[in-house]
């Protein structure tokens, strides 16, 4: 039966191959027939919040919002290996217009760049190099950063040059929350875990600012180098330029730090290439003409679980952005637990990729994600790709994966545990409102606002995160194989950009999105061409599959809707924030972190 399936298989597949050889081949008669109709470079647009992979979001949200979703980088990626194929495009033209890019996604943006010139360069050896063209419209760090890995720049004639270097400025409520009456009464594992110090402080600690200058330090040495090796000037020269920064359209040029002030309309003379200057076309209208070569996917894939916002119990929500507390997503332990099970029971997947943005949340969910997560990797390799921030929680949950890749000026780390509550005891007196506790039990009211701990129930507290804190660092000991009395150093709640992270050995590789499939392909044995399936793991919520039983990992053969919206601004409105952010007090939380825009 096995020798019958598999001569279908192959069957199945040759026909297909065919029929691709069929199929490409007249789409490439009609586009030799519409020459006329070529475009010298395929635009693309960046505009409003830019996102890796395109979200999976629910049918009802889906149906209320209107227009043409945003591009995403794998939408961008794709598109670019398109063009890379076609003999006869010169280029791709990126128009930047308001885009919020964060300094690893413009970092994640270059790398796209460096990849469309070698897949060019691997397909048309003898032939002339693809150009990448960037037009800003307005010049800060990240948008620049970004176009200096172009093969060009130019901006408008009033573009201000304003790559003006970092700044940090927290703000510290200490005592603004005293002059209402209330306090924050915080216990953490060191004075690096700076997560409630907006709260607690009523200015930065020497720790504090310690780790703001070494985080600052290390992206702006990112910075500058990106720059210098994109425009091909001296270090100190591009020192130099931020420090006159801002500058003038013009004297930018000058420094050659731009090559051209024009307006959008004057762009197609600007790039030449007959009488009536470069021909320039939106790439869904590019992409009907472009050379087509047949693709035989492979028949195993790779699925992306995807932890993004803060990691709570229950099941992950997606909400509309703005939603107060939460913001726009939570990571929920019971979807994640489904999401790898599903996987793990699903023969056509030969790996996970997961795919962390999170600043972290309740200890208990994330550790809950750890031991799926752990189960699933001794069955099939994860490999774990960080975006902006995968610190604290973001963090440990990456721990099992066999490979861990981020981006320069990715913020990760942040091994640490806090918990902390506030007093509003005086608050309510000074709005007249009196508490009156009844309770059984010493410690019934250890979590109330009504005053601070006392000194047994703070050393209570302490012996909680305590054991939190040296399960995290024995976990982060034994996946990094570090030595377990050098831990501390790294911990503590010490915040690092990836390029940091890699000095100590706490992730593997600086890169983007694409070379963590790369990496996973390797380590599942398939191929890095493109042609292994890329998919989003799903599963039914409604029907959750039971846990697998840790023995029986080696007998496997194979490899939030609108009740949740109204239960979710429901609880808000009555003031029940712990339906929200669920019934932990033991945090893995990095908050206040510093922007990387």
């Amino acid at each position: 039966m096995s020798l019958i399936g598999r001569g279908l298989g192959r069957l199945f597949r040759g026909v297909t191959l065919l029929w691709q050889v069929c199929v490409c081949g007249l789409a490439n008669l009609v586009r030799r027939l519409s020459r006329k109709s070529w475009a010298d470079y395929a635009l693309f647009e960046l505009s409003g919040q830019l996102l890796e992979r395109r979200p999976e979001r629910h049918r009802f949200l889906s149906r209320l919002s209107t227009g043409k979703p945003g591009l995403t980088v794998e939408d961008l990626h794709d598109a670019l290996r398109q063009v890379a194929g076609d003999p006869d495009v010169k280029g791709a033209l990126i128009l930047v217009k308001g885009a919020q890019l964060s300094l690893a996604q413009a970092q994640t943006l270059a790398d796209l760049f460096d990849r469309f010139r070698a897949w060019n360069r691997e397909l048309y050896p003898d032939g002339d190099a693809k150009k990448v063209v960037v037009y800003l419209e307005s010049c800060g760090n990240a948008e620049y950063v970004m176009a200096a890995a172009a093969d060009r720049i130019y901006v408008s004639p009033l573009t201000e040059w304003s790559v003006l270097g970092l700044r940090a400025e927290p703000v510290f409520l200490a005592e603004t929350l005293r002059r209402i009456g209330v306090e924050a009464d915080v216990v953490r594992v060191a004075p690096w875990k700076t997560a409630a110090d907006s709260f607690a402080q009523s200015e930065m600690s020497d720790a504090h600012r310690e780790q703001l200058e070494r985080l600052l330090g290390s992206w702006y040495g990112d910075m500058v180098a990106a720059i210098s090796g994109g425009r091909n000037l001296g270090e100190e020269e591009v020192r130099a330029a931020i420090d006159r920064a801002p500058l003038t359209a013009d004297d930018a040029a000058a420094m050659g730090l731009v090559d051209g002030s024009v307006y959008e309309d004057q762009l197609a003379d600007e790039l030449g290439g007959g009488k009536d200057g470069a021909r320039i076309a939106p790439f869904d209208r590019v992409s009907r003409l472009l050379y087509r070569r047949p693709l035989m996917r492979h028949r195993k894939r790779i699925g992306v679980i995807s932890l993004s916002g803060m990691i709570t119990s229950g099941k992950s929500r997606r909400l509309p952005s703005g939603v107060p507390i939460v913001g726009g997503s939570t990571a929920g332990s019971a979807t994640i637990q489904q999401l790898a099970r599903a996987a793990l029971e699903d023969e056509r997947m030969a790996g996970v990729l997961l795919h962390v943005d999170s600043r972290g949340g309740s200890a208990l969910a994330s550790d809950l994600i750890w031991r799926e997560l752990t189960l699933l990797n001794r069955k099939k390799p994860v490999v774990a790709y960080m975006g902006d921030v995968a610190a604290s929680g973001g963090y440990y949950v990456a721990l099992p994966a066999r490979k861990i890749v981020c981006q320069a000026a990715t913020l990760t780390g942040s091994i640490g545990v806090i918990m902390a509550k506030l007093i509003t005891s005086g608050a309510e007196g000074k709005i007249g409102a009196n508490r009156v506790p009844v309770q059984r039990g010493r410690n019934a009211g250890i979590y109330a606002g009504d005053g601070p701990w006392r000194e047994a129930q703070r050393e209570k507290i302490e012996e909680q995160i305590g054991h939190t804190y040296q399960n995290f660092k024995r976990l982060v000991a034994a996946a990094r194989q570090l030595e377990p009395d050098s831990v501390e150093e790294l911990c503590g709640g010490r915040v690092w950009t990836g390029r940091q992270a890699l000095q100590h050995g706490l992730v593997d590789e600086i890169g983007d999105l694409s070379a963590a499939i790369d990496g996973l392909c390797e380590i599942a044995g398939l191929p890095t061409d493109g042609t292994v399936p890329v998919v989003q793991v799903k599963t039914d919520m409604n029907r959750p599959r039971p846990p697998i039983a840790e023995g029986s990992l080696d007998r496997l053969t194979g490899g939030g809707g609108l009740g949740e919206l109204t239960e979710i601004v429901l609880a808000l409105l009555q003031g029940d924030v712990a339906t929200v952010l669920g019934r932990e007090r033991v945090w893995l939380l990095a908050d206040g972190l510093p922007k990387r825009r």
